[in-house]
C-alpha cells in the first residue's frame, strides 16, 4: 500500500481494504502467511492506523483475531534517529500489536532521504551499514526478522548468444 503518512492514509486503508475484502470474497479466505508491508514508516502512530483499519476489517469480514500480519519498511532516517535522537524502531513494532514479523530496509528511498545522489546510493554505503546496525541492536531479541535491502539487480545468468557458423 501507499505510506500511512497525512497525505495519503486514506487512500492506503482504502487500497487495503478494497483488497483484503477481494481476496476473501473470492476464497473465503486469506492465503496461508497473508502479509502487509507498510511502507516510509516514520512513527508509531503510522503502524498504530493500520492495526485499527486491519482489526475493523478482520471482525467485519469473521477473519480471525490478526490474520493479516505486517512488516515494515525502514526506508527513512527518522525511523532509525527521531527528533529526540532516539531509535523509534522497537516502538514502532510495539505499536503493532504482536502483527509485526518483518523490517526491510530500504536503502534507495534511505540513502536519498539523506541527500545522497543516485550515483552512490547502494546497500554498501556506509550510511546503510550504519542504519542496519540500529536496526539490528534495536530490534535484536524482539523476533522481528530483519532483511538488509532490496536489490535492482537479478541474480540471472547472462543470456547465452547464439554463435553465427
Amino acid at each position: 500500500i501507499k505510506p500511512l503518512n497525512e497525505e495519503l492514509r486514506r487512500r492506503s486503508l482504502r487500497t487495503l481494504e478494497l483488497f483484503v475484502e477481494a481476496l476473501v470474497a473470492e476464497g473465503g479466505q486469506l492465503p496461508a502467511n497473508f502479509t502487509v508491508t507498510l511502507p516510509k514508516i516514520t512513527i508509531p502512530e503510522q503502524v498504530e492506523h493500520a492495526v485499527r483499519a486491519l482489526t475493523a476489517l478482520e471482525g467485519r469480514l469473521g477473519l480471525p483475531e490478526r490474520a493479516v500480519s505486517l512488516e515494515i519498511m525502514v526506508e527513512t532516517p527518522q525511523a532509525i534517529l527521531d527528533a529526540a535522537g532516539r531509535c523509534p524502531l522497537l516502538a514502532i513494532v510495539a505499536a503493532g500489536a504482536g502483527r509485526v514479523r518483518g523490517a526491510h530496509f530500504g536503502t534507495y528511498d534511505y540513502t536519498a532521504g539523506l541527500t545522497i545522489t543516485a550515483a552512490y546510493q547502494r546497500m554498501r554505503h556506509p550510511t546503510c551499514d550504519f542504519a542496519k546496525h540500529m536496526m539490528q541492536v534495536a530490534l535484536a531479541g524482539s523476533g522481528v526478522w530483519l532483511s538488509d535491502g532490496a536489490t535492482n539487480i537479478m541474480p540471472l545468468q547472462p543470456p547465452v548468444r547464439a554463435s553465427h557458423r
